[in-house]
């Protein structure tokens, strides 16, 4: 499934502050300081979905939590925290860089300090993040 098979429409370029979707439930509007690293939506056991991986915080020791799932109607279904047992030290995973639609689904792109970058998808039972590796 691509984003177009979505019952909702994504309006959003990189670099833009504001997110907007749209459709049969109406309009919703996400509006940041920064600009996300990626959107994307699906559709996932019926549901659409919206997911904003939103700016990371470069400061040392900072929440790491920057990518939410939200309902088609814009409520947040939960933030996602990257898992910590990924690094060596818990610090060191610096947050969600990217996501993109890989056979319907997301996948998440986590960046750490100094670990390389890893790759994981959603559990969306739990809202954790499982099927990790390294990326690439």
């Amino acid at each position: 499934m691509t984003e177009e098979d979505c019952d909702i429409v994504v309006a959003w370029t990189r670099g833009d502050t504001t997110v907007r979707w749209s459709g049969a439930v109406g309009e919703v509007k996400k509006q940041y300081e920064l600009a996300p690293e990626a959107v994307v939506a699906w559709r996932e056991n019926g549901e659409t979905l919206v997911l904003v991986v939103e700016a990371l915080d470069g400061a040392p020791f900072t929440p790491s939590d920057n990518a939410v799932v939200h309902r088609a109607d814009g409520s947040e279904r939960f933030r996602l925290n990257p898992p910590r047992d990924l690094v060596y030290e818990r610090h060191d995973m610096h947050g969600f860089h990217a996501a993109l639609l890989r056979d319907g689904r997301p996948l998440l792109i986590m960046v750490t300090r100094n670990a390389g970058d890893f790759q994981g998808r959603i559990d969306l039972e739990t809202g954790e993040i499982v099927e990790t590796g390294h990326w690439r």
